[in-house]
């Protein structure tokens, strides 16, 4: 059956405005499928170049410890294999057409556990590495022995863990830790950073851009493909062989 090259155009541009929808949803929504998939989206997201010496950053070189789905959020916790006492969290959110986009990350060398707030979402969660021995338990609160503002309490009963907890308190939280006959620990022996090394707090604004820019990709091919099929059609045909 014969086409006329306007049809064939519109279809060729129709496939084009679709890949280039796809391909601009792509950049911001990535796949995580692969364990160096996930590297490279934490060094993409939140290490520094390493020819960048002014970088409030530090060069990662990440090693990926918990990979946790909560809801449409997932939280990447990570080591690094050449700084010592390094802990980090990358958080991402799913796509419409799936991937994964990222939201938030942080990271600091030191402190036995960890704790954040899902970006969004009355979700925290705590996590550790290498927690040692004679913690046995942790509370998160703004201030200790006020139980209305406890975020997260549990108990250590591995030195790896990942726990999850559904509050929505927003203070700003700090953590105690206790041993076994319930005796606060001391802060500075368990939780303190090393402040040679670089701790950022990042984050990714108008994130919801992607979607408005896809639209408008797509209502522009929409008009130029429909355009280019009605010129294409029967009565342009006939209009063309009147003499």
């Amino acid at each position: 059956m014969h086409r006329s090259p306007a049809r064939i155009a519109a279809v060729l541009l129709g496939a084009m405005f679709l890949l280039l929808t796809w391909l601009l949803y792509k950049g911001d929504f990535w796949s995580l499928h692969t364990p160096q998939q996930k590297v490279d989206a934490i060094v993409e997201y939140a290490s520094a170049e390493p020819e960048d010496t002014s970088s409030l950053r530090a060069v990662l070189h990440p090693e990926v410890v918990f990979d946790e789905t909560i809801g449409d959020r997932r939280i990447l916790v990570f080591t690094d294999t050449e700084i010592d006492g390094l802990v980090g969290q990358i958080q991402f959110r799913r796509g419409l057409l799936g991937g994964w986009q990222p939201l938030s990350a942080s990271y600091h060398a030191g402190g036995v556990i960890r704790s954040t707030a899902l970006k969004d979402r009355n979700i925290r969660v705590v996590y550790a590495v290498d927690c040692p021995p004679e913690v046995a338990h942790y509370m998160v609160a703004p201030v200790e022995n006020q139980p209305e503002t406890v975020m997260a309490e549990g108990d250590v009963t591995a030195s790896r863990f990942f726990h999850v907890y559904k509050t929505d308190r927003d203070f700003f939280p700090s953590i105690y830790l206790y041993d076994t006959q319930g005796n606060l620990l001391d802060s500075a022996d368990y939780l303190a950073t090393d402040q040679s090394i670089p701790s950022p707090s990042i984050g990714s604004a108008e994130t919801d851009l992607v979607y408005w820019f896809c639209a408008v990709l797509l209502a522009v091919g929409y008009v130029i493909v429909k355009y280019l099929w009605d010129l294409g059609g029967p009565s342009a045909k006939k209009e063309e062989t009147v003499p």
